[in-house]
């Protein structure tokens, strides 16, 4: 065999029936290359490609835990139970102990806020409703702390 000659695998069921034309091997007038795999090596029909994958039906992650805190639980308000969401009720837990004084529970509870945008709207409209007067004031309060320049950005 010279350099420039490969070996080619005959099996019954391609004898005689392979030949090589332009350079492509043809089987039974298919061809076969580049995204053309011969037909004895692709999948049949109704075999999987990975048949140890994940199973139909599975849920992932994200289907798990949207499921879980979505489920509903009974919780007491005084003399009345009431069913919530599992969300809802640890929500309503925070807020308690935040009231209370807990300061993780209500970082937690004014981030949330924040990130909802819940409190940037009542912020904007409080310093909205400030008069001329007003903004004069706050400033000359920042042209005070940060020098000149910084009061007349504003405007």
């Amino acid at each position: 065999m010279s350099s420039g000659e490969t070996k080619r695998r005959v099996t019954p069921d391609t004898a005689g029936s392979a030949s090589r034309a332009g350079g492509e091997l043809t089987v039974d007038n298919e061809k076969v290359g580049y995204r053309r795999p011969p037909r004895r090596t692709r999948f049949k029909k109704g075999q999987s490609g990975n048949p140890n994958g994940r199973p139909q039906g599975r849920a992932n992650a994200k289907t798990i835990v949207s499921r879980a805190i979505s489920e509903k639980v009974t919780i007491r308000e005084g003399e009345t139970e009431r069913a919530v969401t599992k969300l809802e009720g640890m929500l309503q837990a925070h807020l308690i102990k935040a009231i209370k004084g807990d300061a993780r529970s209500a970082s937690l509870v004014i981030n949330l806020v924040t990130r909802l945008g819940l409190l940037a709207e009542t912020e904007n409209k409080s310093f909205s409703a400030l008069s001329e007067e007003d903004h004069a004031i706050l400033d000359e309060y920042v042209r005070s702390k940060s020098g000149p320049a910084a009061g007349k950005a504003r405007n």
